[in-house]
């Protein structure tokens, strides 16, 4: 027996090979599992990615635990992979995690040690570099840079902020990304679409794009605009990569310089709400175009109120005065914007329905609307003068009056109803109920009809409008001023003076804002707040022969410097 332990069999010593190699790739897969962290570059810049990579020796089933990340960082993307191997009759498994970062902080950053299942890595150090507002490359300098810029260093809490990003770029790059303002305690607002052109400067060619913003901000005191990160990939152009099939990469990273606002609180003593504005204007319209109101009849009672820099948000209800002999009955008002040079142009239209409950004059005493002129810093109110109207007696209301007094006083009977006469009263009811449920489906189908004769109506004017020279179309606009009709005055308004200026209007009050006189464009924006009238009872137009004169001086100019152009986007798909 002994001897056969001192001297075993090739078999028997074949098999203990076997366990003692099995037993150690055990122990090397399980017993010594390590967790290893790494990063793939250390020359990091502010608002740059890296990638972090996680990877442990063993298949395990845990995932690393990314909430020990420090805030600081982003998590832009995260993938994971696995490797299998059997080498010399021993299997390995190596499992992991890239994990891409960034960070708009700098200086130096720790990330501590990331734990997947019972393992543990090892911390990571780095110096993030701070990056200035513009990358310069070998062969050219400023190469991409930014330009931020607002048009008020000093404003009152809620006025409006006109705040600029320009991005510089005389070289192409990839995967473009350019961050969105952030400004403390602050409503941002972007301002309509990007705008791209070319500027040569200093012999080279750059193409900029631009991006306006309205920040609006809601407290006093000190207001900081964050900087404005690029970050995007640029072909690297370097020797050791020159030389090779494929064009490499590199990312570059671009920030601009914070700007400090000083933020005044509302002036004590000063009207709420309040409406810090650059301009408001207040106008009104009357459906019946005269001074004379009857008895029981309803007008309509149109208000406009505008004010340049303020939002729709931001305009308060016109307070109308109680007036013995009229009831005021409003309807939901109306809230729209236009963005034009100077920001956002706030609009809210009030519709009244007035009807008037006794003979003779009436007085509406003046409207006012208080607000705070932000150019010249004083208060200022934007008036509705009085208006003064004589009511007359409706037709059926004559001789009413003389009638009811010679009626005696009425006695009051109590007569039972039989059965039978119960029926023939349900009946009746019945029948009044569905002949009035006809009547407003009827009513509905005539408005759908109309609404749908207006629509081709528009349709067919426009086609024509197409093939009208400006001499044509100002014979027709003229025409459809006196024939009343509000969609053939905006068609042929619209396209009036697409054909004078270079701009190619497609609503009225995007024609309002070129037009450098405010009667006018009170007018024009009047119209617009009326071009969905029922009828043209409902509505009368107010532009004459003299303000198409005027609106054809006005946009005749040559020397026009806007951006009317739809621009591409920054980052082509």
């Amino acid at each position: 027996m002994k001897s056969m332990i001192k001297n075993p069999p090739s078999s028997y010593r074949t098999l203990l090979s076997l366990l003692i190699v099995f037993g150690l790739s055990l122990f090397s897969t399980h017993s010594l599992a390590k967790l290893t962290q790494s990063i793939d570059r250390t020359d990091i810049h502010a608002g740059e990615s890296f990638l972090l990579t996680l990877q442990v020796d063993e298949d395990t089933g845990s995932e690393p635990d990314l909430s020990l990340i420090p805030k600081a960082f982003t998590i832009v993307s995260n993938s994971q992979y696995q490797n299998m191997s059997f080498i010399n009759g021993v299997s390995s498994v190596t499992k992991g995690w890239k994990i891409k970062l960034s960070t708009l902080k700098t200086g130096k950053i720790t990330i501590p040690p990331i734990t997947v299942g019972k393992q543990k890595s090892n911390a990571i150090e780095l110096f993030i570099k701070d990056t200035s507002d513009r990358v310069d490359i070998v062969g050219q300098k400023k190469a991409i840079y930014l330009e931020t810029s607002v048009d008020l260093n000093k404003v009152y809490v809620q006025q409006q902020i006109i705040f600029i990003v320009r991005l510089y770029r005389a070289i192409n790059t990839h995967y473009a990304r350019l961050t969105e303002p952030v400004a403390g305690d602050s409503i941002i607002e972007k301002l309509g679409d990007d705008v791209q052109f070319d500027k040569n400067i200093d012999n080279t060619r750059y193409v900029v794009t631009e991006r306006r913003y309205a920040i609006f901000p809601q407290q006093s005191g000190k207001l900081e605009v964050d900087s404005i990160n690029f970050t995007a990939d640029i072909n690297d152009s370097s020797s050791r990569n020159s030389r090779r099939f494929l064009n490499t990469t590199r990312p570059i990273s671009v920030n601009s310089k914070s700007i400090n606002i000083k933020v005044l609180p509302q002036p004590v003593n000063t009207a709420n709400p309040w409406m810090p504005a650059s301009d408001v204007v207040l106008a009104e319209k009357w459906s019946n175009g005269t001074q004379q109101l009857k008895v029981g009849e309803p007008v309509t009672w149109t208000i406009l109120l505008y004010a340049q820099g303020l939002s729709e948000s931001q305009l308060p209800e016109v307070k109308i005065p109680k007036v013995d002999g009229l009831q005021f009955y409003p309807d939901t008002a109306q809230k729209e914007r236009q963005i034009n040079e100077k920001g956002i142009l706030g609009q809210r239209i009030e519709k009244l329905a007035v009807i008037p409950s006794k003979v003779g004059k009436v007085t509406i005493p003046e409207v006012k609307v208080k607000w705070w002129d932000s150019s010249t810093n004083k208060e200022k109110t934007a008036t509705l003068a009085r208006r003064t109207f004589t009511v007359l007696a409706s037709e059926s209301s004559v001789g009413m009056t003389s009638e009811v007094e010679k009626i005696g006083p009425v006695a009051e009977t109590i007569t039972a109803l039989d059965d039978s006469q119960v029926v023939f009263w349900k009946s009746a009811a019945a029948l009044a109920s569905l002949v009035w449920l006809l009547t407003l489906l009827l009513y509905v189908r005539s408005r759908n009809l109309v609404a749908s004769k207006n629509t081709k109506r528009g349709q067919l004017n426009r086609a024509k409008a197409a093939t009208l020279t400006r001499s044509d179309l100002k014979s027709k606009l003229s025409q459809a001023i006196k024939m009343n009709s509000a969609s053939e005055i905006e068609t042929y308004l619209l396209k009036f003076a697409s054909t004078i200026s270079t701009e190619n209007f497609r609503s009225l009050g995007q024609l309002a804002n070129q037009i450098d006189d405010k009667q006018i464009s009170i007018k024009i924006r009047m119209l617009d707040a009326n071009r969905y009238a029922k009828d043209s009872q409902d509505y009368s137009c107010d532009l004459d022969y003299k303000d198409l004169n005027s609106i054809e001086q006005l946009l005749d100019n040559p020397n026009q410097d806007k951006k009317l152009n739809v621009i591409p986007p920054l980052y082509p798909q």
